[in-house]
């Protein structure tokens, strides 16, 4: 079986060769992920963010006459 690769900074690298660390941020209007992939002398290779809004933004309509 052939070991995953995944897409960084450095070219495809393989999965196990990295560090892999999430964090989760809550905030009352949103959730936020972070993804973060760290290769063996530290430097970060991939990180990846996902945010999804728990509230809806509030929107006001306005006519006006253009005449």
């Amino acid at each position: 079986m052939t070991e995953p690769l995944i897409h960084t900074s450095r070219g495809n690298l393989p999965v196990s060769s990295l560090k892999f660390e999430v964090k989760w941020s809550m905030e009352p209007t949103h959730v936020s992920i972070t993804e973060t992939y760290t290769a063996d002398d530290g430097e970060v290779v991939r990180q990846d963010a996902h945010v999804c809004a728990l509230a809806g933004v509030a929107c006001e309509a306005s006519a006006s006459d253009h005449t």
